[in-house]
């Protein structure tokens, strides 16, 4: 798929959601749903805002921080999974996806905080090695986020500048 490599965004998604995720993805093929792709939900509304202004309508690729990961929180976080994302819509009033239950990993379904819009993403992939954090750039300040940031919200970055078996 085709994106921008002048930006990308930076998430943090807990590892119970991203590992459903691939299951979700499974079943999605099994029933030959294609595009396969997963729906999060959030209530970050002005981040993901920012991000749809700076995307202009084409997808970007995601860096993921798996948050609450089994074992202990690394003392220099890393990014240990890829996607694309695909965009954002609104969540039913009752904060409800409106779309096929199909693409919401079954882990989120118990998560029953309110949400104010979904996130789409695809191609979602754990990654064989990780990535620290303290190597991505900011789109806004121009700096290096510091070796110990946890993304809280999504996080635009500017594309990782060079190539690597990381990125394939």
């Amino acid at each position: 798929m085709d994106t921008s490599r002048n930006l990308a965004v930076l998430f943090s998604v807990p590892e119970a959601f991203l590992l459903s995720g691939l299951e979700c993805v499974s079943a999605q093929y099994q029933q030959e749903i294609h595009p396969a792709f997963l729906i999060y939900g959030s209530m970050e509304f002005e981040a993901f805002a920012d991000v749809e202004k700076a995307r202009n309508g084409k997808p970007l690729e995601m860096f993921i921080y798996a948050a609450n990961a089994a074992g202990d929180v690394p003392l220099n976080p890393e990014v240990t999974w890829k996607g694309i994302y695909m965009g954002v819509e609104a969540a039913s009033g009752g904060g409800r996806y409106r779309g096929k239950a199909i693409h919401r990993p079954p882990a989120t379904v118990p998560d029953r905080r309110p949400v104010a819009l979904f996130w789409k993403v695809s191609e979602l992939k754990k990654q064989k090695a990780g990535m620290p954090i303290g190597r991505f750039q900011t789109l806004t300040k121009k700096v290096l986020l510091p070796d110990r940031f946890l993304p809280d919200k999504p996080t635009l970055i500017e594309y990782p500048f060079h190539q690597s078996k990381w990125f394939g």
